[in-house]
C-alpha cells in the first residue's frame, strides 16, 4: 500500500536537511549575506540567497529546465564560490542549460555579484 506523506511533514524534512547543510557550512562575509536576483541574462529567472551562516539556496528557470540547490557559501579574495551540497568545489562552467546545479563562482563588485557564464560573453548581475 503507498505511504502518504504531508506536506507539513516533508516541510520538516526540507528544514532539517537545510539545518544539517548550515551546521557544515562556515560563517560567510557579513557584508554579502542577503537575497540577490539575476538580471541582465534573456529568458533567466533566477534567485540565490546568501546566509550569514554560509547556507544558501539558488533556483534558475529557464523555458522548461528549472534548478534548485542549497549548500555552503565562501568568499575567495574577489569571487564567491556556491558550492553544493555532495560537492567539493562550485563548477565553473555551470550555465542555464545545465539540467543539475553544478555551483556558481561568482565575482564581487560592488553590492552585485557578476556570473560569467561558463566564459560565453554573457554575464548576468545578481543584485540585492
Amino acid at each position: 500500500m503507498p505511504r502518504i506523506v504531508s506536506t507539513a511533514a516533508l516541510c520538516a524534512l526540507s528544514l532539517a536537511a537545510g539545518l544539517a547543510t548550515a551546521a557544515a557550512c562556515s560563517p560567510g562575509d557579513p557584508r554579502l549575506a542577503g537575497h540577490y536576483y539575476l538580471n541582465g541574462v534573456m529568458e533567466v529567472g533566477s534567485e540565490l540567497l546568501l546566509r550569514p551562516n554560509g547556507s544558501f539556496e539558488f533556483m534558475l528557470a529557464y523555458g522548461a529546465n528549472d534548478q534548485y540547490g542549497k549548500g555552503c557559501w565562501v568568499k575567495r579574495g574577489a569571487t564567491v564560490e556556491v558550492i553544493p551540497v555532495g560537492r567539493s568545489a562550485a563548477s565553473r562552467r555551470h550555465t542555464p542549460d545545465d539540467r543539475g546545479f553544478g555551483g556558481l563562482v561568482l565575482t564581487v563588485s560592488g553590492r552585485s555579484l557578476v556570473w560569467n557564464i561558463a566564459g560565453s560573453g554573457y554575464k548576468g548581475r545578481y543584485e540585492r
